[in-house]
């Protein structure tokens, strides 16, 4: 008591400088820099190393990164109850960090193979701790840094500092988007073609040097104490009301409105300003709506431009790196709406009121999803048609140098093209076998036949598509069985590529055969001596053009003489095409970014004006918790969404929730 006695003499004894900022100011400033990178950077990565490294299901993912998202939204409300009430904002968020930091060595630790003994405990861990850490800080550092200031003598600081203040955390934020993404990447670690733990790693320093920036102005800071906590006497006033009007719905009292049943236990101020309040948050029903599409950027949206090609002039854009697109054209349509479109609208008796606004920022955040249906349509055309329950496929590929006869139980008589595949959709239960007959010419690659007919048993088994290789071994037509194909893309988008090799005379022997990229870039395969027919394992490689070589004692020829093979972003090679390549490029998600972001400028900021412009001073506190709250909402939504499992196709899956969105919106 005598401590805060001291301390306010000691304020009023001293002048404040109204020219100059605050220096405790500048500190604030770099530590939600450093914690805004941090955080949207690890987040801009999650949901790739939920699927890729922790071999997640992309719906699996999905739920996970909304709950992630739907905790960090939560917990804002405790950390505002706790700041005004009992601990203050300084140890607050100073305690806050402490859980933050923890959580963000934790995911750092976790993508870490020598460390990471339970990688999945780990992770969901880390991301627990980092939700309350980025939580319970999220309502204090803005307000923290306006308790910095002396007023009325540094009002116009204080209006400058919440431009800056909301500037830092963009840029902040954008940075994370932007850099993160490449050190993951750009380094390669533990016998990984990416590392995520750099890519975990670097967010956690920044962390950690946000905590200890913080804790290094501690001298500097003005420290205000716990008063009355304006959220608990909202809360508390609200469910009393409802309560008593329960409990006397019998009886003869009534009155204007159901909070006047609270009247003898609370003031009438605070009544009058919980009426409108409760208003506005009426208007906030669609809210969650618009956070369930808006936060889908980070999960589905980012797994969508996973399946597209990339390549720009010369670089190789990432798919976790398209969801910068969004803060920066926000950073642009800020300008271009309050000094352009708005004033014309405006002049035209249109767009005046933030109600409006928000209605057409309702109708361009559906159109977003519409446009990402759209093209969900066309990635599907090139996605692998794999065979479904009761279903097999069976690749049958011709290495001969001539057209062959194929007759089967499931097909009638036609002709295999000579080097060429034929793909055949059977029925299948379980393992079911199948009769097959060949018919060769009786001279065939050079080779005069000793049997040019052959009748087999090939087994079809549900679900799995297999290849038979048919070729010459000495002067014998022979069908071999490969292991069966691994039809789908790879989840980096790289090409996935395996060599069959089929020996056709015992003096092929020591056989190796190379792969070799324009840049240098070699893989090569040890062919076994004992078998006819040999297969390496599937490897992913960077696309590009590369030249098949075989090499067998002393001899090295190339496969295909002047021809290189050429590897594109997605595709599935074996010297046959298996799988479409990914031909959409990432820039055609350009028009779905600039819907959500004209949406966002409309939608988000307009709604907050609103309730800024009509809350009670006194609560605005509690119109931010609300509005926290819807975004936790949205993103609830989201999980129900995807673990109902309604569609197989993400198309449908993407805008599903457009339609009540758009409604919501006119019927407010």
């Amino acid at each position: 008591m005598l401590y805060r006695k001291l301390s306010k003499i000691k304020e009023s004894s001293i002048e404040p400088d109204s020219s100059k900022y605050p220096r405790s100011i500048f500190l604030i400033i770099a530590t939600e820099f450093c914690e805004r990178f941090s955080f949207c950077g690890l987040r801009t990565i999650l949901s790739l190393y939920l699927r890729n490294v922790l071999l997640f299901h992309e719906n699996g993912a999905t739920v996970i990164y909304h709950v992630f998202i739907m905790l960090c939204y939560f917990v804002p409300v405790v950390g505002a109850i706790l700041a005004d009430s009992y601990l203050g904002r300084f140890r607050t968020i100073l305690y806050f960090s402490v859980i933050y930091a923890i959580g963000n060595i934790l995911m750092c630790f976790a993508a870490t193979p020598p460390i990471a003994v339970w990688p999945v405990a780990m992770t969901y861990i880390g991301l627990i701790l980092i939700a309350w850490g980025t939580g319970g800080i999220k309502p204090c550092v803005a307000a923290f840094g306006g308790d910095q200031f002396h007023l009325p003598q540094q009002q116009l600081r204080l209006q400058k500092f919440f431009s800056i203040f909301y500037f830092t955390i963009n840029f902040g934020g954008f940075m994370g988007m932007v850099l993160t993404p490449i050190l993951r990447k750009a380094f390669t670690c533990f016998g990984d073609d990416t590392c995520y733990a750099l890519g975990f790693g670097f967010p956690a320093a920044l962390m950690v040097t946000a905590l200890f920036l913080f804790l290094l102005g501690k001298p500097l800071y003005r420290l205000k104490y716990p008063k009355e906590n304006i959220t608990l006497n909202f809360i508390n006033c609200v469910t009393f009301a409802a309560k008593r009007r329960f409990v006397e719905r019998k009886s003869h009292r009534r009155e204007n409105h159901w909070l006047d049943y609270a009247a003898d236990k609370f003031p009438p101020k605070l009544i009058a300003e919980v009426k409108i309040v409760l208003a506005i948050l009426f208007l906030y029903i669609p809210l969650p709506l618009f956070w369930s599409l808006f936060d889908q950027q980070g999960s589905r949206w980012t797994f969508q431009a996973s399946r597209m090609n990339g390549e720009f002039l010369g670089i190789q854009l990432l798919p976790d790196q398209m969801q910068v697109i969004n803060p920066a054209m926000v950073l642009l349509l800020i300008p271009l709406f309050d000094k352009g479109i708005y004033l014309w609208f405006e002049g035209r008796g249109l767009l005046s009121s933030p109600l409006h606004r928000m209605i057409v920022g309702g109708i361009l955040a559906g159109l977003a999803f519409v446009t990402s249906g759209c093209l969900e349509l066309k990635l599907e055309e090139t996605y692998p048609v794999l065979p479904d329950r009761g279903e097999a496929t069976l690749n049958f590929i011709n290495t001969l140098q001539c057209d062959i006869g194929f007759l089967a139980s499931f097909e009638s008589d036609i002709t295999l093209i000579a080097g060429e595949r034929k793909v055949f959709n059977v029925t299948a239960r379980n393992v079911t076998k199948y009769d097959v007959y060949l018919v060769a010419p009786p001279q065939c690659s050079g080779v005069q036949l000793e049997n040019p007919t052959l009748t087999i048993v090939v087994t079809a088994t549900e679900s799995q598509v297999d290849t038979f290789v048919i070729g010459l071994v000495g002067r014998d037509l022979k069908v071999f069985e490969a292991d069966a194909d691994e039809f789908k893309k790879s989840l980096s988008g790289r090409p996935k590529v395996r060599t069959i090799f089929l020996r056709g005379s015992k003096a092929l022997t020591n056989v190796t055969i190379t792969l070799k990229s324009d840049s240098g870039l070699e893989d090569m395969y040890f062919v076994p001596n004992e078998d006819p027919l040999s297969m390496s394992a599937y490897v992913e490689l960077e696309p590009g053009s590369f030249r098949y070589s075989v090499h067998y004692g002393n001899d090295t020829s190339d496969v295909d003489d002047g021809n290189a093979v050429d590897l594109e972003l997605g595709a599935f090679h074996k010297l046959f095409t298996m799988t479409p390549p990914n031909k959409i490029h990432m820039l055609w998600l350009i028009p779905q970014y600039l819907f959500i972001s004209m949406a966002e400028v409309m939608f988000a900021i307009s709604g907050l004006e609103f309730s800024f412009t009509q809350a009670p001073n006194s609560m605005k506190t509690v119109t931010i918790a609300a509005w926290y709250v819807s975004v936790a909402l949205g993103n609830f939504m989201v999980i129900i969404i995807t673990q109902a499992s309604l569609f197989k196709s993400q198309a449908a899956v993407l805008p599903i929730t457009n339609g009540p969105f758009i409604v919501s919106r006119y019927n407010n």
